[in-house]
């Protein structure tokens, strides 16, 4: 891996390293897969994007599941909805050697792009809206979604002339399927008097990470962030709290400390080379840093 914050998969990628099973597909624009195995999910422990629009849906077992620095614990009826822009991390709970069960279904935005209806229309608004993209899927829900999957699986291995064509109306049917559960939950969401995240709030945030992933390796002060986006820290501090349940020193931290610890597990460069790469005034102080958001040294922490 190179010294990037994260890793990027094309779907190509991700079928070719993580699905080994049951796979139907359409090229690398279209994935069906039932993942019944062990597969080595070691890459996604590290902070990934993947260059599609995903929809897992767990059948047994649980794991944690990281999407734009929240944590998430996903079991059995969960369904996870993965965007192009999100960063996710994978990690397993408990003894390595349990067996999570997934449906994953995989679509590239260019494939995307064919579909045959406006999805936007509340479909990807939903998404906006919502502060997680993760949802637990009720006994009828998924009767219906894993209809879908085994139609569109017969479909794609019966290999008719229209096939695609078919494939792309079932997709369409089934996204707006899912864009319906969404709009559900946020109406519930609003009926509780839950505080929503505007669209504004959710620009502001994105654009805060877009920021912090240019410029963590040289500044970690919430005022240079908040220059950056023209308001005043304490603002910018109210709005990622109220997004992320995260402080902005601590999304800035963490992606200071997710830098550090890529840098010491993979790479030979000395600790003073990392230190001075990531902008810290000396090996002294960021040992202290490290140490303090770790609770190891960075050399025990290369020996791991």
């Amino acid at each position: 891996m190179d010294n990037k914050l994260y890793n990027r998969f094309t779907l190509s990628k991700v079928k070719e390293l993580f699905l080994k099973d049951d796979i139907v597909s359409i090229g690398d624009d279209f994935i069906l897969a039932r993942q019944t195995n062990d597969v080595d999910y070691k890459l996604l422990k590290y902070p990934s994007r993947i260059d599609g629009f995903v929809a897992a849906y767990c059948r047994k077992g649980h794991f944690k599941c990281t999407i734009n620095l929240k944590e998430h614990v996903i079991h059995d009826g969960m369904l996870v909805v993965n965007i192009p822009n999100n960063i996710i991390q994978l990690e397993p709970i408990g003894s390595d050697n349990e067996l999570v069960e997934m449906t994953i279904l995989a679509v590239s935005p260019k494939y995307m792009n064919t579909l045959r209806s406006d999805l936007d229309k509340f479909f990807i608004n939903a998404l906006s809206m919502l502060k997680s993209p993760i949802m637990e899927m009720g006994p009828e829900e998924v009767d219906i979604a894993a209809k879908y999957f085994q139609l569109i699986d017969n479909v794609i291995k019966a290999e008719s002339e229209y096939r695609n064509d078919s494939v792309s109306y079932l997709l369409t049917s089934f996204f707006y399927l899912i864009g319906g559960m969404l709009m559900e939950r946020l109406r519930i969401e609003e009926e509780s008097g839950e505080p929503q995240m505007s669209s504004r709030q959710k620009y502001m945030f994105e654009s805060f990470i877009e920021l912090v992933e240019q410029y963590h390796d040289k500044e970690r002060s919430v005022k240079f962030y908040a220059e950056k986006m023209y308001i005043s820290p304490k603002y910018l501090s109210q709005i990622i709290k109220g997004v992320s349940g995260y402080s902005a020193p601590d999304v800035i931290n963490k992606y200071v400390i997710l830098e550090a610890e890529h840098l010491l597990r993979h790479t030979d460069l000395t600790i003073k080379e990392i230190s001075d790469q990531l902008n810290f005034p000396n090996t002294s102080f960021f040992y202290r840093y490290f140490k303090t958001h770790t609770g190891c040294t960075p050399n025990s922490y290369r020996l791991k």
